[in-house]
């Protein structure tokens, strides 16, 4: 059996334009930790959807949301976010998260702000070893679209 650790607290940061243009996120999700498997088996996924986002943006103005981490994974570990769409955008589905900007939803033009989930999963391969437990900050910003 060989043992894998690995520990990640997300801190969540959004940014805003106006009124009219804003996005928000909610709540910080727990730390995630891979610890373990059988031997033949990969770690299990971990998901967690703990956590909101508020989006607006006028309908002539089309937005789209991106999504960084301040640091690139460990080799054989991969963040990813799932925000689910208000009405009228699209989600991206799941994308693996690293230190470029990434879209996540795009084409928002919802004038009233809506509240959607957003979910993280963190997974790891066994050859990822032993890691020591790492912090990653997640930023989100709100910039036009296309």
């Amino acid at each position: 059996m060989k043992a894998l650790l690995l520990g990640s607290a997300l801190l969540v940061g959004g940014s805003g334009f106006a009124n009219a243009q804003t996005l928000s996120v909610n709540g910080t999700p727990a730390t995630m930790t891979i610890s373990g498997t059988f031997a033949g088996s990969q770690p299990a996924i971990l998901t967690n959807n703990s956590t909101t986002y508020t989006v607006s943006a006028l309908p002539i103005l089309p937005k789209k949301v991106t999504a960084q981490i301040n640091t690139s994974m460990p080799a054989g570990v991969t963040l990813t976010v799932l925000l689910v769409a208000p009405s009228g955008a699209t989600s991206a589905g799941r994308v693996a998260l690293d230190n470029i900007a990434r879209d996540v939803v795009s084409n928002v033009t919802n004038a009233l702000p809506q509240t959607r989930t957003i979910e993280y999963q963190l997974s790891a391969t066994v050859s990822a070893g032993v890691i020591p437990s790492s912090t990653r900050t997640v930023t989100f910003t709100l910039v036009n679209y296309p």
